[in-house]
């Protein structure tokens, strides 16, 4: 399954964006959340550190922002998505679920992240 996580985010990784972002940067979102903290926003920063992923403190503030933002829509099927496959790529097996709760949530749940990754 984590060989499958894996491959899934390279294929992310090439999809076409879809609409403009809340921010372009970890920088942007930093600020944005000091001014106006959103779900969209915290989602955008979890996206991004995931993306970066330079080791596992990258992982781990992935999963503090899709966290944040589920703290604000408990059904965020993007956020449960990403926080789950987060905790997979860390080591923790119980983020396939999360996925999978995210699946039944929105189907289509992983084109979207997909497009998301890649704006």
């Amino acid at each position: 399954m984590r060989a499958a996580a894996i491959a899934f985010l390279l294929l992310a990784l090439g999809g076409a964006a879809h609409a403009q972002p809340p921010c372009r940067t970890l920088a942007d979102c930093d600020a944005l959340i000091r001014v106006t903290p959103s779900l969209a926003a915290y989602e955008r920063r979890g996206l991004l550190h995931f993306m970066q992923r330079r080791g596992l403190d990258d992982l781990q503030k992935a999963i503090a922002d899709f966290s944040e933002a589920i703290a604000v829509d408990g059904a965020r099927a993007l956020s449960m998505y990403g926080r789950g496959m987060a905790r997979l790529m860390a080591g923790d097996a119980a983020g396939q679920n999360e996925m999978e709760a995210a699946i039944m949530l929105r189907p289509d749940i992983d084109a979207e992240f997909k497009r998301s990754a890649a704006e």
